[in-house]
């Protein structure tokens, strides 16, 4: 008898397919959890670089503040500081603040600082021939290494004139007891007005041994986070750790308007370390609210010596909830504690909180 040859039976194959099936399913199941959970980390890892990146920028140029703007007695701009741009008079007498806080009510704070870029350093030159107008050149002997449209703050040496920012409209011309400095008005020149007597109730004239601080020309330096469609952070849009010209740029910039630092950040906290009177000791931290802190007086800008921020960044949307109802900034259980509260739809991301004390060096050893 021939043998017959036998090949798989249908219930065979079946079982085979069912089997084949269930290893995929198995399989896809892992590399699904194994993915997500992989860019859950990777995207939140991604964050926290670059919320630590945003941090220390913001750390640097807080602890930068007021560099040039200090003297060993105190503000170089005791009476305030005369300030005009475009159109407008941006501050007429206000007093000098190397650094201000801007309270964002229920959204993020903004922080302002002015400082000093130079090159060349901080140290002033001195006014070797009276001013004839307070739109005349300016004549100091040396050149700063000021450039055309350079920044530079005018004062007295002792802290007790009112200052100006003024523009250079020229590369300092040498003349025979020194250097010319011209800052006429014009599109191009715009922290220049036309009119100073129009412009400010107090336009200065300066004279001999007054001085002049090459600030280089990064203006007054804004940061602050800056959503996609110009509302506070929410579930719904995406946002960005920016900086900005606060004298040049808008007041309330468009994201592309502003110089993005690092994406997927939603919220900057500050608060101001002050001290008593005469002191170099942070003994409280204050909100900028309120009568005193929301516009401090020159007094109480001298009382500023340290500045601490806390970040917040937010990694990928997840299915479900996976965040608290709040997030803790500072002071965890203490009666000053901040917290920022959550929305349902806000708790399926993950978030990191970065925290950091800024002290203001340029404040604290001028000995203000």
């Amino acid at each position: 008898m021939r043998a017959r040859n036998r090949g798989l039976s249908l219930v065979e194959l079946m079982v085979g397919v069912t089997l084949a099936l269930i290893t995929i399913v198995v399989v896809m199941q892992v590399l699904t959890v194994y993915e997500a959970r992989k860019r859950t980390a990777t995207v939140a890892n991604d964050a926290t670089i670059g919320a630590s990146v945003g941090m220390h920028m913001i750390a640097r140029e807080v602890r930068m503040a007021g560099a040039g703007l200090t003297l060993p007695t105190g503000f170089a701009c005791g009476p305030g500081i005369n300030i005009y741009h475009g159109a407008a008079t941006v501050s007429d007498g206000a007093p000098l603040a190397p650094l201000r806080i801007i309270d964002g009510a229920a959204g993020p704070d903004r922080i302002h600082v002015l400082r000093s870029d130079a090159d060349f350093s901080v140290a002033p030159a001195t006014i070797v021939q009276n001013m004839a107008a307070p739109d005349g050149p300016v004549t100091v002997n040396g050149s700063l290494g000021l450039a055309e449209g350079d920044l530079s703050l005018v004062g007295s040496a002792e802290g007790v004139q009112r200052c100006t920012l003024m523009q250079l409209s020229n590369d300092p011309e040498p003349t025979g007891s020194g250097w010319r400095l011209r800052h006429a008005s014009g599109g191009a020149f715009p922290y220049n007005p036309a009119a100073p007597a129009l412009a400010f109730s107090n336009p200065v004239s300066y004279e001999v041994g007054d001085v002049v601080v090459n600030l280089g020309r990064l203006g007054l330096r804004a940061f602050g986070v800056i959503c996609s469609d110009g509302d506070v952070p929410a579930a719904a849009n995406s946002c960005d750790l920016a900086s900005w010209d606060a004298i040049a740029g808008p007041a309330d910039p468009a994201l592309a308007e502003a110089d993005s630092i690092t994406p997927q950040v939603v919220n900057l906290q500050a608060q101001y370390g002050v001290a008593p009177a005469g002191s170099q000791t942070v003994n409280e931290w204050v909100s900028a609210t309120g009568a005193t802190w929301a516009a401090p007086t020159a007094a109480d800008q001298a009382r500023i010596k340290a500045v601490r921020v806390a970040i917040v960044t937010r990694g990928n949307l997840e299915r479900e909830v996976v965040s608290p109802a709040s997030l803790v900034l500072w002071d965890e259980g203490l009666v000053t504690e901040q917290a920022m509260a959550l929305t349902d739809a806000e708790r399926r991301y993950r978030y990191k909180v970065l925290r950091v004390v800024v002290p203001i060096i340029n404040v604290i050893w001028a000995g203000v």
